[in-house]
């Protein structure tokens, strides 16, 4: 079975048009559950992109494109005393971020913003380190995005970008609606066209995935870390 036909069977129901749309900005009654399905996919990015980022004590972390929220108190657990902000284009990822994080909220150590990317509502030279796990492959103009990160990292902050490879993401039909896919060496050249220097490009293979005993071949991921 291929992985179009692993994530169709998690997200039973929506045309492919309706699921990307869903993914890129997720709304409505399906909100919830792409949260949580999404999840799944996407535990052991984070823990490999973390791993990368080297966090240390004292650090200012942003993620844009955090949907539910589920893994900022893993996120905590790696430093202490970090400030960590997130930036989600869904409002209702926000809202169940929010109930997820309420006492980190309550705390100030977490600041959950609605917006987006192209136009952020933080202060110039505010992080260490900004990251983003599947996300920017909605950016239909890549370089808006990228010099507002550029503007709110702090001078020689770093930028981490985990993406699916071009060629995993193809097999995948709903792809074809509002996916800008990449290769490793073609984000480098994007990130290079927008004033970053790509120093480190870490591809991996996703563990195979298995759901009613049928086996799903590796999904290739990839890590570019980059200094503004």
């Amino acid at each position: 079975m291929s992985l179009f036909d692993l994530l169709r069977s998690l997200f039973k129901g929506p045309s492919d048009r309706a699921l990307a749309a869903q993914l890129r900005q997720p709304s409505g009654a399906m909100a919830k559950k792409i949260g949580e399905r999404m999840n799944g996919i996407n535990r052991v990015l984070y823990g490999k992109t973390w791993n990368v980022m080297d966090i240390t004590d004292g650090q200012h972390i942003l993620e844009i494109g955090f949907g539910n929220g589920l893994f900022f108190h893993d996120l905590m657990a790696h430093a202490n005393n970090l400030r960590v902000s997130g930036l989600d284009f869904s409002e209702a990822m926000v809202k169940e971020a929010r109930e997820h994080n309420t006492a980190l909220v309550r705390s100030g150590e977490l600041d959950l913003r609605n917006g987006n990317s192209d136009h952020m509502p933080f202060t110039n030279a505010s992080y260490d380190s900004i990251f983003c796990i599947n996300v920017a492959y909605f950016w239909e103009d890549p370089g808006a995005h990228l010099r507002e990160i550029k503007r709110v990292l702090k001078p020689n902050g770093r930028f981490f970008t985990t993406i699916r490879t071009k060629k995993s993401m193809e097999q995948m039909p709903f792809t074809q609606y509002g996916f800008k896919m990449y290769e490793p060496e073609d984000w480098a050249a994007t990130l290079r066209g927008n004033g970053f220097v790509a120093d480190n490009i870490i591809t991996m293979e996703e563990p195979v995935m298995e759901l009613g005993g049928g086996h799903f071949r590796p999904i290739s991921s990839v890590i570019v870390a980059s200094v503004a």
